[in-house]
């Protein structure tokens, strides 16, 4: 039986491209987090500001005890 022969450069190579994909790959992905992130931050303080603004417009009764 004769034994398989193996391109090892060709395995290295295909395993350093791989590993140049994954981290591109997860670059965009943490890119995408970080820009999702500050979205959502930028919506909860308007929401925030926008929920204290009313609060304070909001006629208010008096007490006098």
């Amino acid at each position: 039986m004769t034994q398989r022969r193996v391109d090892r450069e060709r395995l290295e190579r295909a395993d350093r491209e791989s590993k140049l994909a994954i981290e591109a790959e997860r670059e965009i992905r943490n890119a995408k987090t970080a820009r999702l992130r500050q979205q959502r931050l930028s919506v909860e303080r308007s929401a925030a500001s926008s929920r204290t603004n009313k609060l304070d417009n909001k006629p208010r009764a008096h007490r006098f005890v």
